[in-house]
């Protein structure tokens, strides 16, 4: 994902991360509205004193300026606000939270702020605490105070309403929200189109399956006549990759369970069959088994027969829509038996059909599926939509291993449109 341009990856992030999107935003924001809801609102209130020298004979800007530190100082120390306290009949400790005074050097006041709950609250502290400067004025030898300005409400900040923080909350959320989702698409990207797969499998998009059924907002069945369509293309796609791609079995393997490979070996296989290319099509998923599962096992005989030449092969298969199909059962403990006995079994199956296609369990699920691998001549990976493109390399990784190209790529509950769209890293190129 490397130099993916910010935008295409946003949009993606927009589009399929958009369940982590609202999985951010949503507690973030309602968190942020009732909090706002609850908080208490506050009212300051502003006073303005003046400072001048006591007389004509002391005038000194230095001295003005002594005597607004001093006030500054002196307004907010307990003795002041003890009196103020007195005054007003609000608390000590209230007080000394909510006033604040500021000296201008320039202007030579001072600013009284008082800020409460209550705006009266307010208004009667400031009032309170600029006549203390008054009366601390009378006091002082070197500089008189007036009050200049009488107590007033200050108007309020753009963000003190509650409505304007609560919409800065929820826009923080929201940014938030696509700050995560686009991450999490740009660190751990997935395939979303036929070229990102291709991308991370290194073999050419050969065809794409619809998901043959949805669930929502409604149920609904993909038409036959849409997925034939696309089963047919699925084999021209694999038919034109025959030229490059070396001759013998044909491992259909998916990235991880439940992405498809049992049914497209079979579509691929029935379409093959269609255009009058014999085809056989043998369940090695020894773990599951989920291709003679969904079929049954209608022969007397199986894979294990045919291994063993309990049977000939021709006895072992049965016939599925006029493919040819050899089923199998579950079986663990034969990883020799089938590293010894299924390349003769392949090549059988090759004198007798013209194409020969091996429906496996995904590669890592066990042993015994990298010993099926290791005896194909090519494989055929099954990617569903949406699948972590580190997984996609996973299993391409453990092919070369094997020894084993990557003849190409078919992305499974994806439409055709995206099945030939570029990658990321390829729109990204030279952007």
């Amino acid at each position: 994902m490397t130099g993916a341009p910010f935008l295409r990856v946003l949009g993606r992030a927009l589009r399929f991360r958009w369940a982590v999107l609202l999985a951010v935003l949503v507690p973030a924001a309602v968190v942020g509205i009732l909090a706002v809801e609850q908080r208490i609102d506050r009212t300051t209130a502003v006073a303005v004193v003046g400072v001048a020298p006591e007389s004509a004979d002391v005038l000194s800007t230095d001295a003005v300026q002594l005597a607004l530190g001093r006030y500054s100082v002196a307004l907010t120390s307990p003795e002041v606000l003890t009196q103020v306290a007195a005054e007003t009949g609000i608390a000590l400790d209230v007080l000394d939270a909510a006033v604040e005074v500021s000296a201008s050097q320039e202007a030579g006041n001072l600013s009284v702020r008082a800020t409460l709950p209550s705006t009266d609250d307010a208004l009667l502290v400031a009032r309170a605490v600029a006549e203390q400067t008054v009366t601390l004025g009378q006091e002082d030898p070197l500089a008189d105070a007036s009050v200049l300005a009488g107590a007033r409400t200050e108007a309020p900040g753009l963000l003190s309403g509650t409505r304007s923080l609560q919409a800065l909350l929820v826009l923080a959320a929201l940014v938030a929200g696509l700050v995560v989702a686009y991450a999490l698409e740009a660190v751990r990207p997935r395939a979303r189109t036929g070229g990102d797969a291709a991308d991370a499998a290194g073999g050419p998009v050969l065809g794409s399956l619809p998901a043959f059924t949805s669930t929502w907002p409604r149920r609904a069945v993909a038409p036959d006549s849409e997925i034939l369509a696309s089963a047919r293309s699925l084999r021209s796609g694999f038919l034109a990759s025959g030229a490059g791609a070396p001759a013998g079995p044909v491992l259909v393997v998916g990235v991880e369970h439940g992405a498809g490979a049992s049914t497209v070996a079979f579509l691929l296989a029935r379409t093959l069959v269609d255009r009058g290319e014999s085809t056989l099509v043998l369940d090695l998923d020894l773990d599951h088994a989920g291709l003679s599962a969904t079929m049954g096992t209608p022969s007397r005989f199986a894979l294990h027969d045919a291994l063993t030449e309990s049977a000939p092969l021709a006895e072992a298969v049965h016939r599925e829509g006029g493919v040819a199909v050899l089923t199998t059962e579950p079986m663990s403990g034969v990883d020799d038996l089938v590293d010894h006995r299924l390349p003769d079994l392949l090549k059988r199956g090759a004198d007798r059909y013209e194409v020969v296609l091996c429906d496996s369990a995904p590669l890592g699920a066990g042993e015994l599926s990298e010993v099926v691998a290791a005896h194909a001549a090519s494989a055929v990976v099954v990617v569903r939509a949406g699948t972590s493109t580190a997984t996609i390399e996973r299993t391409a990784a453990r092919l070369r291993r094997l020894g084993v190209p990557v003849r190409g790529v078919v992305l499974n509950h994806a439409t055709r449109a995206q099945a030939e769209a570029p990658g990321l890293r390829e729109t990204g190129r030279g952007d």
